[in-house]
Protein backbone atom coordinates (compact mmCIF):
# COMPACT_ATOMS: atom_id res chain seq x y z
CA UNK A 1 0.00 0.00 0.00
CA UNK A 2 2.85 2.19 -0.12
CA UNK A 3 3.07 2.58 3.67
CA UNK A 4 5.49 4.81 5.90
CA UNK A 5 6.81 3.04 8.77
CA UNK A 6 4.40 3.88 11.87
CA UNK A 7 7.21 5.53 13.85
CA UNK A 8 8.01 7.75 10.58
CA UNK A 9 7.84 11.44 10.77
CA UNK A 10 5.22 11.14 8.28
CA UNK A 11 3.67 8.44 9.28
CA UNK A 12 -0.17 8.49 8.06
CA UNK A 13 -1.19 6.92 4.53
CA UNK A 14 -4.25 9.52 4.09
CA UNK A 15 -2.37 12.94 5.26
CA UNK A 16 0.28 14.70 6.43
CA UNK A 17 0.40 14.87 9.64
CA UNK A 18 3.64 14.39 11.55
CA UNK A 19 4.45 12.44 14.55
CA UNK A 20 4.94 15.47 17.11
CA UNK A 21 1.54 16.19 16.19
CA UNK A 22 -1.00 13.29 15.77
CA UNK A 23 -2.07 13.77 19.30
CA UNK A 24 -3.36 16.64 18.68
CA UNK A 25 -6.92 16.63 18.01
CA UNK A 26 -7.45 20.73 16.83
CA UNK A 27 -5.82 19.76 13.95
CA UNK A 28 -8.09 19.07 10.78
CA UNK A 29 -6.97 16.74 8.37
CA UNK A 30 -8.27 14.97 5.57
CA UNK A 31 -7.81 11.90 3.36
CA UNK A 32 -5.96 13.38 0.66
CA UNK A 33 -2.86 11.16 0.59
CA UNK A 34 0.86 11.56 2.45
CA UNK A 35 2.48 14.41 0.15
CA UNK A 36 5.94 14.93 2.80
CA UNK A 37 7.85 11.52 2.68
CA UNK A 38 9.11 9.32 0.09
CA UNK A 39 6.76 6.33 0.32
CA UNK A 40 7.89 3.01 -0.94
CA UNK A 41 5.76 2.28 -4.51
CA UNK A 42 2.07 0.69 -3.62
CA UNK A 43 1.36 -2.87 -3.70
CA UNK A 44 -2.25 -1.80 -6.13
CA UNK A 45 -1.12 -0.08 -8.42
CA UNK A 46 -4.60 -0.35 -10.05
CA UNK A 47 -6.47 1.03 -6.89
CA UNK A 48 -6.39 4.86 -6.10
CA UNK A 49 -5.61 5.79 -2.67
CA UNK A 50 -8.91 7.05 -1.82
CA UNK A 51 -10.27 3.14 -1.64
CA UNK A 52 -7.59 2.10 0.97
CA UNK A 53 -10.46 1.57 3.64
CA UNK A 54 -9.21 1.26 7.40
CA UNK A 55 -9.97 -2.37 8.79
CA UNK A 56 -12.33 -1.60 12.22
CA UNK A 57 -11.22 -4.99 13.28
CA UNK A 58 -7.50 -4.12 12.86
CA UNK A 59 -8.09 -0.75 14.45
CA UNK A 60 -9.83 -2.91 17.53
CA UNK A 61 -6.70 -4.98 18.15
CA UNK A 62 -3.65 -2.91 17.73
CA UNK A 63 -5.40 -0.12 20.01
CA UNK A 64 -6.85 -2.52 22.91
CA UNK A 65 -3.00 -3.60 22.46
CA UNK A 66 -2.15 -0.07 23.48
CA UNK A 67 -4.58 -0.39 26.43
CA UNK A 68 -3.96 -3.52 27.64
CA UNK A 69 -0.39 -2.37 27.85
CA UNK A 70 -0.58 0.73 30.15
CA UNK A 71 -2.44 -1.36 32.58
CA UNK A 72 -0.35 -4.29 32.72
CA UNK A 73 3.17 -1.88 32.30
CA UNK A 74 1.23 0.10 35.63
CA UNK A 75 0.54 -3.39 37.42
CA UNK A 76 4.25 -5.05 37.01
CA UNK A 77 5.09 -2.28 39.05
CA UNK A 78 3.68 -3.14 42.18
CA UNK A 79 5.57 -5.23 44.20
CA UNK A 80 3.17 -7.61 45.25
CA UNK A 81 2.00 -7.97 41.43
CA UNK A 82 3.11 -12.08 41.61
CA UNK A 83 1.54 -12.79 44.78
CA UNK A 84 -1.37 -10.73 44.89
CA UNK A 85 -2.30 -9.13 41.86
CA UNK A 86 -1.68 -11.86 39.35
CA UNK A 87 -3.99 -14.79 40.82
CA UNK A 88 -6.81 -12.60 41.03
CA UNK A 89 -6.50 -11.41 37.52
CA UNK A 90 -5.94 -14.85 36.02
CA UNK A 91 -9.20 -15.66 38.54
CA UNK A 92 -11.41 -12.79 36.46
CA UNK A 93 -9.48 -14.20 33.32
CA UNK A 94 -11.15 -17.80 34.12
CA UNK A 95 -14.59 -16.75 34.80
CA UNK A 96 -14.60 -14.55 31.42
CA UNK A 97 -13.50 -17.33 29.48
CA UNK A 98 -10.44 -15.43 28.50
CA UNK A 99 -7.17 -17.55 27.38
CA UNK A 100 -4.14 -15.57 29.10
CA UNK A 101 -1.10 -16.42 31.33
CA UNK A 102 1.27 -14.09 32.57
CA UNK A 103 5.46 -15.39 32.16
CA UNK A 104 8.60 -14.05 33.09
CA UNK A 105 11.02 -13.81 29.94
CA UNK A 106 14.73 -14.03 30.20
CA UNK A 107 15.88 -10.66 31.62
CA UNK A 108 13.24 -12.00 34.48
CA UNK A 109 10.56 -9.21 32.99
CA UNK A 110 6.92 -9.67 33.31
CA UNK A 111 4.92 -10.27 29.78
CA UNK A 112 1.78 -12.04 28.93
CA UNK A 113 0.69 -14.40 26.00
CA UNK A 114 -1.21 -12.85 23.14
CA UNK A 115 -4.92 -12.48 22.79
CA UNK A 116 -7.51 -13.11 20.30
CA UNK A 117 -10.02 -10.17 18.85
CA UNK A 118 -12.96 -11.95 21.02
CA UNK A 119 -10.65 -12.20 24.19
CA UNK A 120 -9.89 -8.45 24.08
CA UNK A 121 -13.04 -7.45 23.31
CA UNK A 122 -14.32 -8.83 26.22
CA UNK A 123 -11.41 -7.36 28.14
CA UNK A 124 -12.39 -4.09 26.92
CA UNK A 125 -16.38 -4.52 27.82
CA UNK A 126 -15.95 -6.25 31.18
CA UNK A 127 -12.21 -6.49 32.90
CA UNK A 128 -12.65 -4.45 36.09
CA UNK A 129 -10.36 -2.28 35.55
CA UNK A 130 -10.89 -0.37 38.61
CA UNK A 131 -10.57 -3.40 40.91
CA UNK A 132 -6.02 -2.95 40.46
CA UNK A 133 -5.28 0.84 39.73
CA UNK A 134 -6.05 3.67 43.06
CA UNK A 135 -5.97 6.73 42.99
CA UNK A 136 -7.63 9.72 41.42
CA UNK A 137 -7.29 7.96 37.51
CA UNK A 138 -9.07 5.28 38.33
CA UNK A 139 -12.53 5.82 36.81
CA UNK A 140 -10.96 7.53 33.88
CA UNK A 141 -8.77 5.01 32.63
CA UNK A 142 -11.70 2.40 33.12
CA UNK A 143 -14.37 4.64 31.38
CA UNK A 144 -11.40 4.73 28.48
CA UNK A 145 -11.80 1.19 27.88
CA UNK A 146 -15.57 1.10 27.81
CA UNK A 147 -15.92 4.38 25.59
CA UNK A 148 -13.51 3.06 22.95
CA UNK A 149 -15.53 -0.41 23.03
CA UNK A 150 -18.74 1.40 22.66
CA UNK A 151 -16.56 3.74 19.55
CA UNK A 152 -15.85 0.70 18.06
CA UNK A 153 -19.04 -1.00 18.03
CA UNK A 154 -20.47 2.29 16.88
CA UNK A 155 -17.89 1.92 13.56
CA UNK A 156 -19.17 -1.83 12.97
CA UNK A 157 -23.04 -0.59 12.54
CA UNK A 158 -24.09 -1.08 9.30
CA UNK A 159 -26.14 1.71 9.24
CA UNK A 160 -25.55 5.83 10.55
CA UNK A 161 -27.00 9.20 10.13
CA UNK A 162 -25.22 11.76 9.32
CA UNK A 163 -25.55 12.85 13.00
CA UNK A 164 -24.17 9.66 14.43
CA UNK A 165 -21.18 9.85 12.29
CA UNK A 166 -20.79 13.10 13.35
CA UNK A 167 -21.02 12.63 16.86
CA UNK A 168 -19.19 9.51 16.69
CA UNK A 169 -16.40 12.00 15.42
CA UNK A 170 -16.66 14.65 18.53
CA UNK A 171 -16.77 11.75 20.33
CA UNK A 172 -13.28 9.55 19.25
CA UNK A 173 -11.60 12.93 19.36
CA UNK A 174 -12.70 13.63 23.10
CA UNK A 175 -11.37 10.00 23.58
CA UNK A 176 -8.03 10.88 22.20
CA UNK A 177 -8.04 14.26 24.07
CA UNK A 178 -8.89 12.11 27.34
CA UNK A 179 -6.25 8.99 26.63
CA UNK A 180 -3.16 11.43 26.59
CA UNK A 181 -4.61 14.27 29.29
CA UNK A 182 -1.38 15.76 30.76
CA UNK A 183 -1.47 16.89 34.99
CA UNK A 184 -3.98 19.49 35.76
CA UNK A 185 -2.82 22.31 38.04
CA UNK A 186 0.41 23.22 39.09
CA UNK A 187 3.11 20.94 40.79
CA UNK A 188 2.24 21.31 44.01
CA UNK A 189 -1.68 21.10 43.71
CA UNK A 190 -2.39 18.94 40.70
CA UNK A 191 -6.32 19.07 40.33
CA UNK A 192 -6.58 16.18 38.04
CA UNK A 193 -4.26 14.02 37.52
CA UNK A 194 -3.34 12.68 33.73
CA UNK A 195 -3.83 9.83 32.00
CA UNK A 196 -0.93 8.35 29.65
CA UNK A 197 1.81 10.67 27.69
CA UNK A 198 1.47 12.22 24.04
CA UNK A 199 4.32 9.71 23.04
CA UNK A 200 1.65 6.84 23.98
CA UNK A 201 -0.89 8.03 21.41
CA UNK A 202 -0.24 5.57 18.39
CA UNK A 203 -0.64 6.10 14.62
CA UNK A 204 -3.67 3.58 14.90
CA UNK A 205 -5.28 6.52 17.28
CA UNK A 206 -4.90 8.92 14.93
CA UNK A 207 -6.51 7.24 11.82
CA UNK A 208 -9.45 6.00 14.32
CA UNK A 209 -10.34 9.81 15.13
CA UNK A 210 -8.98 12.16 12.36
CA UNK A 211 -9.55 9.60 9.34
CA UNK A 212 -12.45 6.97 10.33
CA UNK A 213 -15.38 9.23 10.63
CA UNK A 214 -14.25 11.01 6.75
CA UNK A 215 -14.85 7.10 5.39
CA UNK A 216 -18.21 6.40 7.47
CA UNK A 217 -19.61 9.47 5.35
CA UNK A 218 -17.82 8.42 2.22
CA UNK A 219 -19.07 5.04 2.33
CA UNK A 220 -22.45 6.30 3.57
CA UNK A 221 -22.71 7.92 0.32
CA UNK A 222 -22.02 4.86 -1.31
CA UNK A 223 -24.77 3.04 0.60
CA UNK A 224 -21.37 1.06 1.63
CA UNK A 225 -20.46 0.84 5.13
CA UNK A 226 -17.15 -0.41 7.10
CA UNK A 227 -18.75 -3.82 7.47
CA UNK A 228 -18.88 -3.92 4.05
CA UNK A 229 -14.79 -4.58 4.19
CA UNK A 230 -14.47 -6.05 7.36
CA UNK A 231 -11.97 -8.88 8.60
CA UNK A 232 -13.84 -9.91 11.29
CA UNK A 233 -15.01 -12.99 9.89
CA UNK A 234 -11.91 -13.86 8.91
CA UNK A 235 -10.76 -13.28 12.29
CA UNK A 236 -13.55 -15.56 13.82
CA UNK A 237 -13.13 -18.20 12.25
CA UNK A 238 -9.07 -17.76 12.86
CA UNK A 239 -9.71 -17.96 16.10
CA UNK A 240 -12.19 -21.59 15.98
CA UNK A 241 -9.07 -22.92 14.39
CA UNK A 242 -6.55 -21.46 16.97
CA UNK A 243 -8.45 -23.23 19.40
CA UNK A 244 -8.39 -26.53 18.17
CA UNK A 245 -11.59 -27.42 19.27
CA UNK A 246 -13.92 -30.21 17.20
CA UNK A 247 -17.03 -28.53 17.49
CA UNK A 248 -15.01 -24.89 16.69
CA UNK A 249 -13.33 -26.58 13.50
CA UNK A 250 -17.17 -28.38 12.67
CA UNK A 251 -18.30 -24.98 12.79
CA UNK A 252 -16.27 -23.65 10.35
CA UNK A 253 -17.00 -26.41 8.13
CA UNK A 254 -20.31 -24.89 8.28
CA UNK A 255 -20.24 -21.90 8.15
CA UNK A 256 -18.48 -22.31 4.65
CA UNK A 257 -20.88 -24.45 3.31
CA UNK A 258 -22.63 -21.39 2.40
CA UNK A 259 -26.56 -21.62 1.12
CA UNK A 260 -27.77 -20.12 -1.91
CA UNK A 261 -28.87 -16.94 -0.55
CA UNK A 262 -25.03 -16.36 1.50
CA UNK A 263 -24.20 -16.55 -2.20
CA UNK A 264 -26.63 -14.24 -3.04
CA UNK A 265 -25.66 -11.93 -0.32
CA UNK A 266 -21.91 -11.76 -0.76
CA UNK A 267 -22.60 -11.19 -4.86
CA UNK A 268 -24.67 -8.08 -3.79
CA UNK A 269 -21.37 -6.88 -1.37
CA UNK A 270 -18.83 -7.34 -4.22
CA UNK A 271 -21.18 -5.34 -6.37
CA UNK A 272 -21.42 -3.00 -4.13
CA UNK A 273 -17.63 -2.84 -3.64
CA UNK A 274 -16.84 -2.58 -7.68
CA UNK A 275 -19.41 0.26 -8.04
CA UNK A 276 -17.59 1.93 -5.25
CA UNK A 277 -14.42 1.50 -6.67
Amino acid sequence: MGLNAPNAKYFCLYCDCDAESRWDMNQVWTNTGNSKSARKPSLFLAIDQEYYVPDELHLLLRISDVLIECLFNDLFKKKEFEKQIKPIIETIFKDLAILLEFFKTTNNKWNWTSLMGLDKKKMLEKFPVSQFISGERVKDIEQLWREFYRLYNVLRRSQLSDQEIYQYKIDVENWVQTFCRPNQGSINSIQKYGLYRKSDETPYMHVFAKHMPLFMQQLKANDLSLQTFSTSRIEKNHEQYMAGSMVGAQQMFNEWTMSQQDVVTISNRAEKIDDYC
